[in-house]
């Protein structure tokens, strides 16, 4: 060994030990200090999504008040909203499966049916990390197999493109190009029916 490895070993070995040191204790309450910190730390990560979650159904609230539906057929359900301001880190999650519960018993109404499809795919598209792919997939279910529900999000209206916009584009996509890919995957879906 030259005397080069040997003056790194040793001050490897005293790294090591030094570090031993400080974790078994001998320099008190550097432990709970850490434990300590590290809660502090996690609260304020717990508060900073409480708001996030808040902030992204009070957007959904607010863009629905202004959609171009006049009966409330896309109304936000309010127990979900409870749900997922209550239950912020498991609320989504528990919303989506009672959803997709309603969704696939066929013994409920086609109305609640639809409703259930359409709130899944509302959830998806503003979920923190987006599935829009999954999204894009329920909305085009809801077009082809409710065809007396929800039209009104359907029909052209600058509400419809901004949702389309903001919620349900892929990197490169157009609103118009959406559209476009959108009603052939429909059609399509309609034939296989």
């Amino acid at each position: 060994m030259t005397n080069s490895q040997s003056l790194k070993a040793a001050l490897l070995s005293a790294f090591i030990g030094l570090g031993a040191g400080l974790a078994g204790g001998c320099m008190p309450g550097t432990i709970a200090t850490g434990v300590g910190t590290g809660f502090v730390y996690e609260q304020k990560q717990d508060h900073k999504h409480r708001h996030e979650v808040e902030r992204a159904v009070d957007r959904y609230v607010e863009d629905h008040s202004n959609s171009p539906c006049t009966h409330g057929e896309d109304r936000v359900m309010e127990s979900a909203a409870e749900i997922l301001k209550e239950y912020r880190l498991t609320g989504l999650n528990e919303v989506l499966g009672r959803l997709d519960s309603i969704y696939q018993d066929e013994s409920q109404p086609r109305k609640i049916r639809a409703g259930a499809l359409y709130n899944m795919a509302v959830l998806q598209s503003r979920r923190k990390v987006p599935n829009k792919v999954l999204a894009r997939e329920y909305f085009k279910r809801l077009y082809v197999e409710f065809p007396s529900e929800y039209r009104c999000i359907f029909e052209a209206s600058d509400w419809r493109d901004s949702m389309i916009e903001q919620q349900l584009l892929l990197p490169g996509e157009t609103v118009e190009s959406f559209l476009r890919d959108a009603k052939a995957d429909v059609e399509r879906m309609q034939r296989q029916d």
